[in-house]
């Protein structure tokens, strides 16, 4: 308005005028409060401007132009021999991954704002495995099943599909071996969820939180990080320039996506630390993902420890500093790192 005055400073505008200046005004104010973020979206208002309208990723805590479906996908992803490079590892929302009988891990690929044209290798799952579907109301894949996991899923505690009694095609890949070498296309899994209904009803999926502007997360240096089982070892290395690290196997080789070829990398490292008990004589393990206990985020260099809670297995997993406040993550993808007693873990 000062600029209106320094206008007609001098002279007395006529009733015309005067109408052309405060419709003016009243438009510029229509446009900034039509773009104010209202019910997690940003709307544009001004006249003659196509209205756009961008969703916010709960896991990532990015913007996307098309809105969230209605579940995620959790998908059992095998991390043994044949297996390694796994497929569109590079295009997940969040990787878990847990230890498993014989000392190895096994991961859990969670898509939410994206989803490839195929899964693999996938292999079977374990009770724990579902018990990270029901944390983020998803829709669980995979190939086999443990017999307490078999038990499990079969109550319907969350809708899925398992090749062990699934319509679906499941399909294995020639460049590697058996059992390291089950997929499945996307279209054959949005097939199976559109006719059982599964994307038709909305699920509320907990934010985690995320760094703003300026924000940043105090704590030790963090630019490399090792994790030690007997039979897995695995590092990440940070990268200033990009702000996020890198992950490697056994000592520094390569740990690429198979589809692009590109080492897989992610801004954000959750540890989750939990124990786990034989429960047969295969050695598989049981783990109470209700416990509680440390946790420690690794996030643009540096380490920020604190602990983990979950109320229960419908509700999201809460991770918290040393004062009480949750983690801040950088936004973008994450691996969460489901570390138990045999596992060894430093960083400088």
């Amino acid at each position: 308005m000062d600029i209106i005055r320094r206008i007609f400073r001098g002279k007395k505008p006529d009733r015309l005028v005067t109408a052309v200046i405060v419709l003016a005004v009243a438009v510029v104010a229509i446009g900034i409060v039509g773009a104010v973020s209202a019910g997690g979206r940003v709307i544009g208002g001004l006249p003659g401007i196509e209205e756009k309208e961008t969703y916010l990723n709960p896991l990532t805590g990015q913007e996307s132009e098309e809105e969230m479906p209605a579940r995620p996908l959790v998908v059992s992803i095998d991390n043994v021999g044949d297996a390694v490079p796994q497929s569109w590892l590079s295009m997940t929302d969040l990787v878990y991954e847990f230890p498993v009988e014989g000392e190895q891990t096994r991961l859990q690929a969670i898509y939410y704002g994206q989803f490839p044209e195929d899964f693999g290798p996938i292999r079977s799952t374990r009770p724990y495995f579902v018990d990270l579907t029901r944390e983020y109301k998803g829709i669980f894949l995979a190939h086999g099943w443990s017999p307490q996991a078999k038990e499990y899923l079969l109550t319907d505690v969350v809708p899925y599909i398992n090749a062990m009694n699934s319509d679906c095609q499941f399909y294995r890949v020639d460049d590697k071996s058996a059992p390291h070498n089950s997929y499945i296309t996307w279209d054959e899994v949005k097939n199976e969820i559109d006719s059982r209904g599964w994307w038709d009803e909305k699920q509320e999926i907990s934010p985690f939180a995320f760094l703003k502007g300026a924000q940043a997360n105090e704590g030790a240096a963090a630019a490399y990080i090792e994790f030690r089982y007997t039979g897995s070892e695995y590092e990440y290395t940070y990268d200033e320039a990009t702000g996020r690290y890198t992950r490697t196997i056994n000592g520094g080789e390569e740990y690429v996506d198979h589809e692009t070829g590109e080492p897989i990398t992610t801004c954000n490292i959750l540890v989750q630390k939990v124990s786990s008990s034989v429960i047969d004589s295969t050695g598989r393990l049981e783990i109470d993902m209700c416990a509680g206990g440390e946790a420690i985020l690794f996030t643009n260099g540096v380490a920020v420890e604190g602990t983990w809670s979950r109320e229960d297995l419908d509700s999201r997993t809460v991770f918290t500093d040393t004062e009480g406040n949750e983690f801040k993550l950088t936004p973008g993808n994450t691996w969460v790192e489901v570390t138990d007693q045999n596992c060894e873990l430093s960083y400088r």
